[in-house]
């Protein structure tokens, strides 16, 4: 049953995933200053009224997220609009862990669509402006969204949880993976291991310079947590790989033309 109480908690949980997030990466971040320094990104700097706009958009964000998914999902589950079921029993863990994989796939899927869609002229003035006054990104930026794009971005588990049978800690345990990579996107600073990117096995997955370079010019990496789709419509930056190698003090990749064709940010 839906309550006041349950509404509080939703809204709490959601901000507290945000702040965890968000403050315990800047606060590696921090510690760790002049190690990383070599892997900063951009040279121009963050004000105070930088991380106050971000902040706040992103306590906005968090709030219609615990909203959103509670009166939706749970109020859906109560009418029996999604499938949502709550006994562990009633399916194995590893279809658990195929839902939660599916869920992630599906997530990066509608993202990078929808992102795109928000680059449209109209909707980047009306909405998605927001998230890129954040030219210079930093872990609190990632919830700094318009409430059309919020509310955007929650439509997914929405929807997903009626299409596909799964035990709300699926959602749970998405949230927390989309709240993570999200923060590392908007890091500042290269966080990939260098021996991740020296093997080459691991160049499926976005890195904080492909988030940081959507930030820069606006109009390549639209994706969030794989650089399929990215590749698939022809969206990568141009010298993705080779500024990934740079920011790791590694040998630029030697089929990657450094070309910089892209000046403007939207």
């Amino acid at each position: 049953m839906l309550t006041l109480d349950n509404l509080q908690g939703a809204i709490l949980h959601d901000i507290t995933k945000y702040l965890l997030a968000a403050g315990l990466l800047s606060l590696m971040l921090w510690l760790l200053r002049k190690t990383m320094q070599r892997r900063r990104l951009q040279a121009h700097p963050v004000t105070g009224k930088d991380y106050r706009r971000e902040i706040s958009w992103s306590l906005l964000t968090a709030t219609l997220f615990g909203c959103i998914s509670l009166l939706c999902i749970a109020w859906f589950g109560e009418q029996g609009w999604n499938q949502l079921y709550w006994n562990l029993s009633d399916g194995s863990w590893g279809y658990t862990a195929f839902c939660l994989a599916l869920m992630i796939v599906g997530h990066d899927a509608y993202f990078y669509w929808s992102h795109r869609l928000l680059h449209q002229r109209r909707l980047m003035r009306f909405a998605h402006r927001v998230h890129h006054q954040s030219h210079t990104p930093t872990p609190w930026a990632a919830y700094a969204f318009h409430p059309l794009e919020a509310l955007t971005q929650i439509l997914y588990p929405v929807v997903f949880a009626m299409l596909l049978p799964m035990h709300p800690l699926v959602i749970w345990l998405w949230s927390l993976h989309m709240i993570v990579r999200n923060v590392i996107g908007h890091a500042g600073y290269e966080l990939m291991p260098r021996w991740m990117v020296r093997s080459g096995w691991f160049d499926w997955l976005t890195t904080s310079t492909h988030h940081d370079l959507h930030h820069q010019y606006g109009r390549h990496n639209f994706g969030l947590y794989f650089t399929w789709w990215d590749r698939w419509m022809g969206t990568e930056h141009p010298d993705y790989a080779a500024r990934v190698a740079s920011n790791l003090g590694l040998p630029a990749p030697s089929s990657n033309a450094i070309t910089e064709s892209n000046t403007g940010t939207q």
